[in-house]
C-alpha cells in the first residue's frame, strides 16, 4: 500500500520536552510532507490530541508535568473511550527516549505503545518506521470494512444441522455434516454422535448432553475434538437445545417432555490450530527473550511444543562437533505414557550424520515426517516405540542461517498430520532457537572479553583526564572544574585557553554514547580545537567553530558520531561573552542582584552536530559582570536516577545552583556530593563534567 493513495500530508503530533528535537523533528518529518503538531509536555500532548486527532503520535519518554508513559496510557484510555469494542484500533504511539534498559522498553509496550526508538534519531529510519506504522494503520482499518463485509456473507453459509433421538443417537443430518466430519449420512445415521467424538472428549460430551436430557442444562455448547475417517483428530464447536413437546399432566398443570435435541456443528479444526500455533509462538518468544540456561530451555521449549500441539514426547539432539555426531541433549515427555524405556535407549544413542531419524532429518536440511515409526525400516528403535504406542514422528533442524545446530523430533501415540502452518512454525522456531543458541555462544565469549574491556576503558579514563586544563586563577577569572569518568566512560571533554591575552575560549563537548570510541572521538575534537586545525573557521566566532565541526563529522548510517557542544569566547576587555550552545544544556550565568543571585540560561535553538548537514547555527552574546559565575556542564551532572522511574532532572539542577551560590557551595566538589546523595545506583551511569568560572 502507498502511503500517498491513502491519505495526503498525515498529521504528526510530536511531543518532547527538548526544543531542539522538536526542531530536529520538525524538519525531518517536513521534509517527508508530513504536518507537525509540537507539545511541550504529556499533558500538553493530551489536550492537542483531542483538539487535532493526529494520524500518529511521537512521544518522548521523559518530559515535565507528566512524564511520556502516563501520557500513552492516558491516550489509549482516550482512544478506547471514543471508539466501539468492535471496531476499536489504535492511532499509532512511537515512543522516542534516549533510554535504552529492557525495563524502560517494556515499560512503553505495556501502557500501549506501538512501538519505540532511542535516541539519537536516525532521519532515514524514523522515516521508514513513521512509514511502517501508518500503512499498518490504514491497512488494519482496510481490513476492518473488509472482515465486516465477510462477516456477512460467513453468516449466510450453512452449517451443521443433527438432530438426536433421547438416546443420543442421530435422526437427521443434512449435507453439510458429511464435508465438515467426513462421513457419509447413510453410514451415519443411527449411530450415537459420540462414537464420532475423539475418545478423551467423550466423558465431557456425554456428561454435557446428560445434563441436557434431564432438563439441568437449557442448552449445549463445546469445543470438541472428533475423529475423521483417516483415523486423523479435528475440532468441532457444537451448539444443541433440546426438543420439547408439551403433553398434559394434570387439570391444572402442563408436563414438558424432551423427544429429541436439535443443533449445529461447525469445523473450527484451523481456527484452533491457529490459535495453538500463536500461542506456542507467544511462549517460546517470551521463553527466549530472557532465558540464560541452554539446556532447560530447550527442555520447556519440547513441553510447550508437545503440550500445545498434541505431541507425547519431545527430544532435542544437538551436534557433537569433535565426533561430527549427534547426541540427545534433552527431551520432555508426558508422565501418563510409558515411554521411559524408549528415552532411555534414546540417551545411550550417539548417531552419525545421516543415521536413524534424526540423522536423516539432519541430512535432508528439511522437516521430516513418519506416519507410523513402528513400520519404517530407518528406524532403529521400533519394538521400544511399539511398547510405548508411539506412532507419529515428526523432527525439524534447529539452526542459525545455514549453519545446523540440531535436530529436534516429537512423537505422538495418535497419527498426526503436518500442514504447511506447522512446517512454517517449526522453520521459525529452529531458527530462533539457534540464534538462542548462538547467543549464549557469544555471551560467554563476551563475559571472557568483559574484563579486558574494562582494563581499557580505565586507561582511557586516565587519558582524558591527562588531557584537561589544570585550575587556575587566571587575568581575574577563577576556575574550578569536576571530571568523573562513569564506569562504561562516556564522551565528555572539555577545554578553556586564551586565543590572545584578551579572548579566552571555553568550550564542553558530549560525543553520544559511552565507551572508548566516543572518548577517542571527544579527543580528536579537543585537538583540533586546542590546535586551532579547522578550515574556514573564526575562533572568535563561536557559530563558524559550531559549523565546521557539523561539515567534517557527520552522524553514521548507525546513528554514531553525533555529540552536542557549548562553546563560548570571552573578551576581558569588554566583559562580553559570546556562546553557541549545539543541544547542549544552557550554562547558566549567575549575576547578584540585590535579592540574591539571578540566573540566566545561555542557549540556542540549535541541534546537535552531526545530525543534519548544512544546518545554519546560531550564536548569542551576554553580559558578563564583575561578582558573576558561569556554570558549565555535561547532562550526566542532572540526569540522576532518584528511583526506577524518576531523575532529578535540569531544572532541580538550577534550582540547586541559585539557592545554594555562592556561600554554600564555595567548593564544587559540594554539588558533586549532593549528587551522589541523590544517586539511586551504586555508581553514576554517565560522566560528571563540571566547570565554575567567578569573574571578579
Amino acid at each position: 500500500m502507498q502511503l500517498s493513495k491513502v491519505k495526503k500530508n498525515p498529521v504528526i503530533l510530536v511531543a518532547d520536552d527538548e526544543q531542539s528535537t522538536r526542531v530536529l523533528l520538525s524538519l525531518i518529518l517536513q521534509e517527508e510532507n508530513y504536518q507537525i503538531i509540537e507539545a511541550t509536555n504529556g499533558v500538553d500532548c493530551i489536550n492537542k490530541y483531542q483538539e487535532n486527532q493526529p494520524d500518529m503520535v511521537l512521544l518522548d519518554a521523559m518530559m515535565p508535568v507528566m512524564d511520556g508513559f502516563t501520557c500513552c496510557q492516558k491516550l489509549m484510555e482516550i482512544q478506547a473511550q471514543e471508539s466501539n469494542f468492535s471496531d476499536f484500533y489504535q492511532v499509532p504511539i512511537l515512543m522516542i527516549t534516549g533510554l535504552n534498559d529492557q525495563k524502560s522498553v517494556n515499560r512503553a509496550f505495556e501502557v500501549g505503545a506501538t512501538d519505540y526508538v532511542t535516541k539519537p534519531i536516525q532521519p532515514s529510519v524514523l522515516c521508514r518506521r513513521l512509514r511502517h506504522l501508518l500503512e499498518a494503520k490504514w491497512a488494519e482499518a482496510a481490513v476492518r470494512e473488509s472482515e465486516q463485509k465477510y462477516r456477512i456473507v460467513v453468516n449466510n453459509l450453512k452449517e451443521g444441522i443433527f438432530q438426536l433421538d433421547p438416546q443420543g443417537k442421530l435422526t437427521f443430518l443434512n449435507l453439510a455434516w458429511q464435508n465438515i466430519v467426513g462421513f457419509s449420512i447413510e453410514e451415519s445415521l443411527g449411530k450415537s454422535l459420540s462414537e464420532f467424538i475423539y475418545s478423551e472428549d467423550r466423558i465431557t460430551y456425554e456428561s454435557a448432553l446428560k445434563s441436557l436430557l434431564n432438563q439441568q442444562e437449557t442448552e449445549l455448547c463445546l469445543s470438541i475434538r472428533y475423529l475423521k475417517p483417516d483415523q486423523g483428530i479435528g475440532w468441532m464447536e457444537i451448539d444443541a437445545r433440546p426438543i420439547i413437546c408439551d403433553r398434559k399432566a394434570t387439570k391444572t398443570s402442563q408436563e414438558q417432555q424432551i423427544i429429541g435435541i436439535s443443533g449445529t456443528i461447525n469445523d473450527i479444526t484451523e481456527r484452533k490450530r491457529r490459535q495453538a500455533h500463536q500461542k506456542v509462538e507467544y511462549k517460546i518468544n517470551k521463553l527466549l527473550a530472557d532465558a540464560t540456561q541452554l539446556e532447560k530451555t530447550i527442555s520447556i521449549i519440547l513441553s510447550i511444543l508437545c503440550k500445545n500441539l498434541g505431541w507425547d514426547l519431545g527430544e532435542y539432539w544437538s551436534l557433537d562437533i569433535n565426533n561430527k555426531s549427534l547426541k540427545l541433549s534433552t527431551y520432555w515427555h508426558s508422565s501418563a505414557y510409558k515411554i521411559q524405556d524408549f528415552v532411555n535407549y534414546t540417551e545411550q544413542s550417539n548417531l552419525n550424520l545421516g543415521e536413524d531419524l534424526p540423522g536423516k532429518a539432519w541430512e535432508y536440511d528439511r522437516s521430516l515426517l513418519i506416519k507410523n515409526i513402528t513400520k519404517n525400516s530407518k528406524f532403529s528403535h521400533t519394538k521400544l516405540a511399539t511398547k510405548a504406542s508411539l506412532k507419529t514422528a515428526f523432527g525439524f533442524l534447529v539452526c542459525n542461517g545455514s549453519e545446523k545446530l540440531g535436530v529436534i523430533f516429537l512423537f505422538c501415540r495418535e497419527k498426526k498430520q503436518v500442514d504447511s502452518g506447522l512446517i512454517n512454525l517449526v522453520r521459525t522456531i529452529g531458527i530462533q532457537i539457534g540464534q538462542f543458541i548462538k547467543r549464549q555462544q557469544a555471551e560467554e565469549q563476551l563475559q571472557k572479553q568483559h574484563l579486558i574491556l574494562k582494563s581499557e576503558l580505565n586507561q582511557a579514563a586516565r587519558y582524558i583526564s591527562s588531557l584537561l586544563p589544570n585550575p587556575q586563577l587566571i587575568n581575574t577569572i577563577d576556575i574550578q572544574q569536576l571530571f568523573i569518568p562513569s564506569t562504561q566512560l562516556g564522551g565528555d571533554i572539555f577545554d578553556y585557553y586564551w586565543l590572545d591575552p584578551e579572548n579566552l575560549a571555553i568550550y564542553l563537548l558530549d560525543v553520544a554514547g559511552h565507551g572508548v570510541r566516543p572518548a577517542l572521538l571527544s579527543v580528536s575534537i579537543r585537538n583540533l580545537l586546542r590546535s586551532q586545525s579547522l578550515n574556514n573557521t573564526d575562533f572568535y566566532q563561536p557559530r563558524t567553530v559550531i559549523s565546521e565541526l557539523n561539515r567534517m563529522f557527520p552522524m553514521d548510517e548507525r546513528g554514531e558520531n553525533y555529540f552536542t557542544i557549548w562553546y563560548g569566547v570571552y573578551n576581558l576587555k569588554e566583559q562580553k561573552l559570546s556562546y553557541c550552545s549545539a543541544a547542549h544544556p544552557p550554562a547558566l550565568l549567575l549575576n547578584q542582584n540585590c535579592h540574591g543571585y539571578s540566573v540566566q540560561k545561555l542557549a540556542n535553538e540549535n541541534i546537535a552536530v552531526g545530525m543534519l548537514a548544512e544546518f545554519e547555527f546560531e550564536e548569542a552574546v551576554c553580559s558578563v559582570t564583575p561578582g558573576s559565575s558561569l556554570y558549565l556542564f555535561s547532562d550526566g551532572v542532572y540526569e540522576i536516577p532518584l528511583s526506577a522511574d524518576k531523575i532529578w532532572g535540569f531544572q532541580a539542577f538550577v534550582d540547586y545552583i541559585q539557592a545554594h551560590h555562592p556561600k554554600k557551595i564555595d567548593k564544587i566538589d559540594t554539588i558533586l556530593d549532593h549528587v551522589q546523595k541523590l544517586n539511586s545506583a551504586a555508581t553514576l551511569s554517565d560522566d560528571f563534567s563540571l566547570i565554575r568560572f567567578n569573574f571578579l
